[in-house]
């Protein structure tokens, strides 16, 4: 579980900059859509090297409230967006955990997230395993997470499955980037290939990965954990790698303070490398995260398919579904157990060389908006994931569906 440890134990940081707030459009009701951007606390990168970032009380919109969007990219210290093939977002998680004051004092370095509760999302993936509120990366800027009216992430209340004692609502960001400038292989570098990569066979030998396998008896090729905190990518012969850059993510929230014409959303992440077992009628779930593609030898297969089934404990109507994608990724798909496409989203590729359309890459991922009460997912119906790809030879990639359902409809539905 080295990668969870990962999420929650460097240093510890406070972010200082103050938020700019516009506000927006009005809903039906008096209250008014907010919009704040926020940035975090900046941080280094160097060409060919990897960087892992946690910050602790990040800056968020406080009180009890409804988000409807959230978006987020790398910046640099001037505020301009920075394009993949320089420094790739691999990722940026966002955490909502709860802070008990008391013992979050005796907190250091060693043991950052002592005296944190972190509320995970719907989802169901095992232990702490893709338990983020709002996580994207490559795809950030073409990806929307925009949620209908008057749907909403309801925030600033404190769930009845958190311990009273930790009574401070509170969030957390991770971010993994690569710096890509001047190296031999930019899209190697970007997928944490560990041949490019300061990795050794013997460096993962007692390392496990998230789904508790020895990196080292599956001959791991590539992912998360060959991009750790030293990894250095392969530069060319010649570069000058002292560039350092100073770089921030840029973070934008909208909101709106909670009312009664606001309805609560869950969200869940469903991951395709989900493998489940089950208990009796108890479903286990083995998410990894993250997997590789070693391509089929026949020309005649143009696609590699990778897919799983998940069962849902708890369903609800469906309100907006969309993925977090990786390059490689053509199209996915969520299909109900009777076959039914609930959301089909493609890739959205780059055609040219500014941010947000690097050619290439994939920038984004469609989404699916169907008419509230329309589409409805049963209690214990077994949905089927299935992520189509380029027939390449890739490494960590990730294909993680993320389903906006609502318990409830208010009457005009």
């Amino acid at each position: 579980m080295k990668f969870i440890c990962e999420m929650v134990i460097l240093s510890l940081s406070v972010i200082i900059i103050q938020p700019s707030i516009i506000f927006s459009r009005e809903l039906g009701s008096p209250n008014h859509i907010k919009t704040a951007t926020f940035y975090t606390k900046k941080f280094v990168l160097e060409p060919g090297k990897i960087t892992r970032k946690n910050f602790f009380d990040v800056k968020f919109p406080r009180g009890h409230i409804g988000i409807k969007n959230l978006r987020a990219e790398l910046v640099d210290e001037h505020g301009n967006s920075i394009p993949l093939y320089e420094a790739y977002l691999h990722h940026y998680f966002i955490f909502r955990y709860f802070e008990n004051i008391t013992m979050s004092q005796y907190a250091n370095k060693s043991q950052p997230a002592y005296g944190k509760y972190f509320r995970r999302n719907d989802g169901v993936c095992q232990g702490y395993v893709n338990s983020i509120s709002w996580g994207l990366g490559g795809d950030a800027r073409k990806t929307s997470v925009e949620l209908p009216d008057p749907f909403r992430v309801e925030v600033g209340t404190h769930p009845e499955n958190v311990p009273k004692e930790y009574d401070e609502e509170k969030w957390f960001i991770n971010i993994l980037a690569i710096d890509t400038r001047g190296t031999e292989d930019k899209k190697g570098c970007s997928q944490c290939r560990c041949d490019l990569y300061n990795v050794k066979s013997k460096d993962l030998e007692n390392t496990t990965s998230v789904d508790g396998k020895s990196l080292f008896s599956s001959d791991y090729k590539g992912g998360i954990f060959c991009c750790e905190k030293k990894s250095q990518c392969k530069l060319q012969k010649g570069y000058k790698k002292e560039q350092k850059r100073n770089v921030t993510l840029k973070y934008t929230i909208s909101w709106v303070e909670w009312d009664q014409h606001q309805v609560p959303l869950k969200f869940y992440i469903l991951d395709v490398t989900d493998q489940v077992t089950y208990n009796g009628s108890k479903p286990i779930h083995n998410c990894a995260v993250e997997y590789s593609i070693t391509p089929k030898k026949t020309n005649e297969e143009q696609y590699y398919i990778k897919k799983t089934n998940v069962p849902m404990e708890k369903g609800g109507n469906v309100i907006y579904t969309t993925a977090h994608i990786h390059s490689g990724i053509v199209n996915a798909t969520l299909y109900g157990e009777d076959g039914r496409i609930l959301c089909e989203i493609k890739a959205i590729s780059g055609t040219g060389k500014e941010a947000g359309n690097e050619e290439g890459y994939a920038v984004g991922a469609s989404g699916c908006y169907p008419k509230p009460g329309s589409m409805k997912i049963k209690d214990g119906e077994i949905l089927t994931i299935e992520f189509v790809h380029e027939n390449k030879y890739t490494t960590g990639l990730m294909g993680h569906f993320y389903v906006y359902l609502a318990e409830e409809l208010l009457k005009s539905f």
